[in-house]
């Protein structure tokens, strides 16, 4: 297996455990950190979903692969006595690698594969969700502004929104990140008054103002390798709840009336008859498919946390996150093939000693599956009866390539 294709095997046993264990303490702490402000829970659900993407990486690259760790064997002459007639060569080679677990290469080769195929299917699918929103916009029809009245005043001048309608929607969604523009469905909007209006133009400007669609996009992107673990899938599914919770109390706040801004979502709710837009890659204002939360969040009077709690559970937060993220690190995972584990037992300095002297030194190192390297020159001798008798260094010291070498069980044939 090539070195890139080990690494990715790395990764995704990285992955598989690390991802697991920080959504699980996400889960854990999802009840105190549902006590903060909504956008405090989306900035906590996105700083969780980022250490899941990057510790794997961190932790895959920053242990010593097993070729790497090859080059950096000790290479240092042997101190101490031999036996003049034995210990034809001396091995001097340490390895620091992490512990490894050694897979079949048909194992290997099908989970790879079956990673592939998921990986495939999720850069198809996001691929087609790029499409649709870019074909939606394009087919949308610019609204007057005599249809929108005073509610157009919920947009501030210094962003420049393209208001849309258009007849593949059910619901209002915003798209775009240097253009963007709010699409309202064509079906609906004849029975909206204007202060339905307000109201939704106040949620989805809310999503223009924080860059929502960007960081939507982003979170797609980067989780497509990733897309098909649980706990990804759970992390996503609370970025999109908190991302609408946090307009919500944008739009609330625009408005001044949170039971009026509720009694509008669910007044929308009846006319969009809202399908589950799961598939769409647009910002949807019923995204997050937690509408009742959201009306209790807006009608029920909820006791936030004092400034000292806020504080104390970021520190609390950070500590177990911290710690979870070495605990991570140490058991990071390291795959190496059967041939792989047995090319590890040769690479390094070995010293050819014949009478308690060294008359070649042999450096070989990791490559792969197999080991290069080299050997420095050396006379021997043979007596009658083919025993070594006598060995000594070249006059030529500098080293020989090997350039061919062939494992066969524990030993190893080289040539140069």
């Amino acid at each position: 297996m090539s070195t890139i294709r080990g690494l990715v095997f790395d990764w995704l046993f990285n992955a598989s455990v690390q991802i697991g264990l920080f959504a699980i303490l996400g889960a854990v702490l999802s009840p105190f950190i549902a006590k903060t402000k909504a956008k405090y829970q989306h900035c906590f659900y996105l700083a969780v979903f980022a250490l899941c993407l990057a510790a794997p990486v961190f932790n895959t690259f920053w242990q010593t692969h097993p070729s790497v760790a090859a080059e950096k064997s000790q290479q240092q002459p042997i101190l101490g006595t031999e036996h003049p007639d034995h210990h034809f060569w001396v091995w001097d080679g340490h390895s620091k690698a992490h512990e490894s677990i050694i897979l079949s290469p048909g194992a290997k080769t099908a989970l790879l594969v079956i990673w592939e195929v998921l990986f495939l299917y999720q850069l198809i699918h996001f691929s087609r969700g790029i499409y649709r929103v870019h074909r939606l916009r394009r087919d949308a029809l610019l609204i007057s502004p005599s249809e929108i009245g005073m509610a157009g005043s919920m947009i501030e001048p210094p962003h420049r929104v393209v208001l849309l309608e258009s007849t593949a929607i059910d619901d209002p969604v915003t798209v775009g990140v240097f253009h963007p523009a709010i699409i309202l469905p064509s079906k609906v909007i004849p029975a909206l008054d204007e202060p339905d209006l307000t109201a939704i133009l106040a949620h989805e400007y809310g999503h223009i103002r924080r860059k929502d669609f960007l960081m939507h996009l982003l979170c797609q992107l980067t989780a497509l390798p990733v897309a098909w673990h649980p706990g990804i899938q759970y992390l996503m599914a609370k970025i999109s709840q908190t991302r609408e919770l946090a307009c919500d109390d944008y739009a609330a706040a625009r408005l001044g009336m949170r039971i009026v801004y509720a009694r509008t979502l669910l007044r929308l709710a009846s006319l969009c008859l809202h399908v589950p837009r799961s598939n769409a890659m647009g910002l949807g204002i019923f995204d997050g498919d937690n509408l009742e939360d959201r009306i209790m969040m807006l009608t029920e009077k909820r006791t936030s946390l004092s400034r000292a709690g806020l504080i104390g559970l970021a520190l609390a937060t950070s500590f177990l996150f911290g710690s979870s993220t070495v605990l991570a690190r140490a058991v990071s995972l390291q795959e190496v093939s059967a041939s792989t584990n047995t090319t590890q037992k040769f690479a390094g300095t070995w010293h050819w000693m014949f009478k308690g002297q060294s008359f070649s030194t042999m450096i070989l190192v990791q490559n792969g599956s197999g080991i290069t390297g080299t050997v420095t020159p050396s006379r021997i001798a043979l007596d009658d009866n083919g025993e070594l008798s006598r060995a000594d260094p070249s006059d030529n010291s500098a080293p020989s390539p090997i350039t061919k070498t062939k494992l066969e069980g524990t030993s190893s044939d080289s040539q140069n």
